[in-house]
């Protein structure tokens, strides 16, 4: 659907206009009306119109003014001009910016209009139809060359028979330029590309061709470049130079100046890695490979940054001596829903592996075996089920490949789990209490009442009833429906059961009670909780 908009300083004629022009038949939607130019101009800041039409003489901005700034930020833009100005200069002005027709306003009519509104929009759809066919044409042919690029890239790292001379005829037959004495060559990665598909809701391909723009139109201004597609996050870019002390250096001002553009622009950060000069497909087959293969060397690096690759060197020191100091630290926060203090540990665990440079294999193992028992406990103390499945936290841990990644990552994964955990978490020092709490989360589904817990618990129920406010700072049955409306969240989230099957399995026998009560507490029906995390 085409939008537009409507500015004229008299009222009669936008009320009439807007009220009788058929826009929904005309497919057309009608944004605004404005009373001048300045106005109209402000009005459309977050959404562009297509179509404007306007009156010329207007305070503020008169029409002309305003179509010629609306003309500079879309180029497409078609225009009407109803005027009572009938001197040629005004409609030669109008016919410069591209206004479809100047129409007096003496002699409108609404029929005349929609005619030619019929006739703007026609040729409107052509005109997209038209650009969305070339532009579809040229990422195909993007696309097929970035295909032909990468498998001459594969190809130089494993046709082991290659001649330079050879190398650069079959370099040529692809549609590139490298003769060139020397060679530089950079891997660039996308960092934390899972996060990226998840959050920007673009695929691998879409990012790196973004990536792939930004980075050739830096490069193209200061050096001769080539950049191939290697991956689903990586890019290799080959420098071809004269001198490569030289080119280096100018390296270390423009690839930073490109990592910057690609954050500021495509919101996109992105690590590079620059290896010596080759001056042969066997020499940068030598150098290119390490880079490209061993992820490890890359892991303690820093993201958003460029480096100069170099063997990274771990230590072979066993991690696991500090690994029961570190998980019953990590453990006691969670448990007291301390996340200040939960923050500064996994700082400090970090600094610490940082500092002894363990293998990333080993951290990786290390991280995956405190997560599995951090999970059994919440498993078998709350009855709760785990955040993610073994096999879904192997895969997780293992796709991460910075260690500035894994804090952050580890760091959000053990704060949710703290916010979980304090909703039901035990803090009382009294047995009976401690009791009653444990009883209620394996007992969730029940119908519980003071009367009953006092009871099992060989209790006056007067007394327990005070016992329990002074201990955890609310009354028994607040404490019930809390953990009663947590795990309707969980199966909201996870089950396919209905809100009336929900209420029946936690024991409520009235579901509007149990809507009335979800509401109050969560802030939102039932209905409207599942939408929300659909």
């Amino acid at each position: 659907m085409l939008t537009a908009i409507l500015v004229d300083d008299d009222y009669p004629v936008l009320r009439y206009l807007s009220e009788n022009v058929a826009w929904a038949e005309l497919d057309i939607e009608l944004m605004g009306c404005y009373s001048n130019g300045l106005e109209a101009w402000e009005g459309s800041q977050r959404r562009w119109p297509d179509i404007v039409i306007t009156d010329i003489g207007m305070p503020k901005m008169n029409g002309l003014e305003m179509l010629e700034k609306f003309s500079t930020v879309n180029p497409q833009l078609r225009s009407v001009i109803l005027s009572c100005h009938n001197e040629f200069a005004y409609a030669q002005q109008a016919m410069k910016l591209k206004a479809s027709d100047y129409i007096l306003k003496e002699s409108l009519n609404v029929e005349q209009l929609q005619q030619l509104l019929s006739h703007i929009s026609a040729d409107l759809s052509k005109e997209r139809k038209q650009t969305a066919e070339a532009l579809r044409y040229m990422q195909i042919e993007a696309m097929n060359r970035s295909a032909l690029k990468e498998n001459f890239l594969k190809d130089t790292l494993y046709q082991l028979s290659w001649t330079k001379e050879a190398w650069l005829k079959q370099a040529k037959l692809n549609g590139l330029m490298l003769d060139a004495k020397h060679y530089v060559p950079l891997v660039v990665s996308v960092d934390r590309m899972s996060d990226m598909i998840r959050t920007r809701q673009m695929n691998d391909h879409t990012m790196v061709f973004a990536v792939e723009n930004v980075l050739q139109e830096v490069l193209d201004a200061m050096h001769r470049s080539v950049i191939f597609r290697y991956s689903q996050h990586e890019l290799v870019i080959l420098v071809c130079c004269v001198d490569p002390t030289k080119e280096q250096q100018l390296l270390y001002y423009s690839i930073p100046k490109a990592i910057q553009a690609i954050k500021q622009y495509v919101k996109i950060s992105v690590t590079c890695l620059l290896g010596r000069q080759g001056d042969t497909p066997e020499e940068l087959r030598r150098i290119l490979l390490p880079m490209l293969n061993d992820g490890s060397q890359r892991f303690y690096l820093r993201e958003n940054e460029l480096h100069r690759y170099e063997k990274a060197v771990f230590s072979t020191e066993d991690m696991y001596g500090e690994y029961a100091a570190f998980f019953s630290k990590i453990n006691d926060s969670l448990a007291l829903n301390l996340q200040e203090q939960l923050k500064n540990i996994i700082e400090e665990w970090a600094r610490w592996v940082e500092d002894h440079r363990f293998h990333p294999a080993n951290v990786k193992e290390w991280v995956l075996q405190l997560l599995m028992e951090l999970q059994m406990k919440t498993m078998v103390t709350l009855r709760a089920q785990p955040n993610l499945s073994e096999d879904k936290l192997y895969d997780v841990v293992n796709s991460i490949h910075s260690m500035e990644h894994l804090k952050s990552w580890i760091m959000e994964y053990l704060l949710k789990l703290s916010r979980k955990l304090s909703i039901l978490s035990i803090r009382s020092k009294r047995t009976e209490v401690i009791r009653a709490q444990q009883y209620v989360i394996q007992h969730v589904t029940e119908k519980l009442t003071l009367e009953d817990m006092a009871a099992y618990l060989n209790l006056n129920s007067s007394y327990f009833s005070r016992l329990f406010k002074r201990e955890t700072n609310q009354n028994f049955i607040e404490y019930v429906n809390m953990v009663k409306l947590q795990k309707a969240k969980q199966l909201l989230e996870q089950s396919s059961k209905t809100i009336e099957e929900i209420s029946d399995y936690l024991g409520y026998a009235n579901k509007s009670y149990f809507i009335k009560l979800f509401k109050r507490e969560i802030g939102m029906t039932p209905s409207e909780y599942t939408s929300w995390n659909g």
